[in-house]
């Protein structure tokens, strides 16, 4: 009895001495930012001070999660563990059932069907058009099992083909160094290629410019009031690219407008930002405050022209959000559709002025309907393209590459 005793205890003793080493055994799952502006990443679950922010999560960003506790996602960071907020993201449902993209390539259209068969007209759902996409969950004897919302339906191999998902923006079909194309208005993008990395936008800040002059324009009434130009307006930096404006011309923020959104004027964009607010400084302040206010987060502009500066710098991603708001205001994408354009200017030096588009790239190219173009020699080309293609209108913005680079990207987005 003794002896049995003895064991026992021993083995109590044992695994007491064992289970403190035992490593604990936490649950991970996915979250994702689901706040359009970014979430912070904190060393602690508090947004006191205390809780130093390590950086900023961009908008879908996923992170391994151990546990959750008063509103707060542990997440793995590297070899710490760090702590997001559920004001700003979301557990990720995870689905049991893997999917796959695929595609409808025929001209013509594909039939969805209820069953894997040609037998019946009678199970055709609908008739879905060229390039519209699919959630496929497997592949069987020349048929696509497609989700739709809740239901399952089929398209056939012979109009329809798995999209290649193996990063197609890495090709050599999409060369420039950062890029995302985009329908019009989502949030979500069709090609994306290091659109979170921080470029310099050079003249494509001008979009930005034109949403914040246009509106306070708008709201005072003085989009055609007529005004002398000075020469602290027109002061650019050299090398500038200029619409051909003087100290002493009479002008309307209309005229600027086109001057700078056809011509690339920097001219044009330092007299529209000292115009709207007084001084270039109150301007860019407003652009900035803009620009947050669309979710432009990993963005921050120093001059109303895009002019090289090192804290002037966005987002390929950033600049798709822009896009997306830009393309609201009909008479700002009626001016950056214009090829040309012949004003008349008054004053001491009394001339008409003709600006022609800054875009060449495909020149003869109807669905590209209007763009924006820039270049440093920081920045190389970039570019933002509004794109129609039958009744759907996309958004390609392209960041850092040459011309040729800009040009095949914008055409293999094209031919897609």
């Amino acid at each position: 009895m003794k002896v049995s005793l003895r064991i026992g205890l021993t083995l109590l003793l044992l695994v007491a001495l064992c289970l403190p080493a035992l490593p604990a055994q936490a649950a991970s799952y996915q979250v994702v930012v689901t706040s359009t502006i970014g979430a912070n990443v904190r060393t602690k679950p508090s947004t006191s001070s205390s809780a130093t922010i390590t950086r900023r999560a961009p908008y879908k960003a996923k992170f391994t999660a151990v546990s959750y506790s008063n509103g707060w996602y542990k997440i793995k960071d590297g070899s710490a563990y760090r702590y997001l907020s559920n004001q700003v993201a979301k557990k990720v449902t995870a689905s049991s059932t893997k999917t796959y993209k695929i595609i409808v390539y025929s001209k013509y259209g594909a039939n969805v069907r209820t069953s894997p068969s040609t037998a019946s007209s009678k199970n055709i759902k609908r008739l879905a058009t060229y390039n519209s996409k699919f959630n496929a969950v497997s592949y069987s004897n020349g048929w696509y099992k497609v989700k739709e919302k809740v239901n399952y339906y089929y398209v056939s191999s012979q109009v329809a083909k798995k999209v290649t998902t193996s990063a197609p923006a890495t090709s050599s079909n999409y060369p420039v160094a950062s890029m995302r194309y985009f329908k019009l208005g989502s949030s979500s993008y069709e090609l994306s290629k290091a659109s979170t990395t921080r470029r310099y936008p050079a003249s494509t800040t001008k979009l930005l410019t034109a949403l914040v002059a246009y509106d306070a324009a708008a709201k005072k009434g003085t989009l055609d009031q007529t005004f002398t130009l000075t020469y602290s307006m027109l002061a650019v930096p050299a090398g500038s690219s200029t619409a051909g404006f003087r100290s002493g011309d009479k002008v309307t923020l209309r005229q600027l407008l086109n001057g700078m959104l056809i011509r690339s004027g920097n001219d044009a964009a330092k007299a529209i930002a000292i115009r709207t607010a007084g001084s270039e400084s109150k301007f860019v302040s407003l652009m900035n405050s803009r620009a947050k206010t669309i979710g432009m987060a990993s963005s921050h502009f120093m001059n109303p022209h895009g002019f090289y500066h090192a804290s002037h710098y966005t987002t390929a991603a950033d600049m798709q959000k822009l896009a997306n708001t830009y393309a609201k205001y009909h008479y700002l994408m009626d001016v950056s559709g214009r090829k040309s354009y012949k004003t008349t200017v008054k004053g001491p030096y009394a001339r008409t002025l003709t600006w022609y588009h800054t875009n060449t790239s495909l020149p003869n190219e109807s669905r590209v309907y209007a763009s924006k173009t820039g270049y440093t020699p920081e920045s190389a080309y970039t570019r933002v393209f509004f794109i129609k293609k039958g009744s759907t209108r996309y958004g390609l913005v392209t960041l850092k590459g040459t011309l040729p680079q800009t040009e095949t990207t914008l055409r293999a987005v094209l031919n897609r």
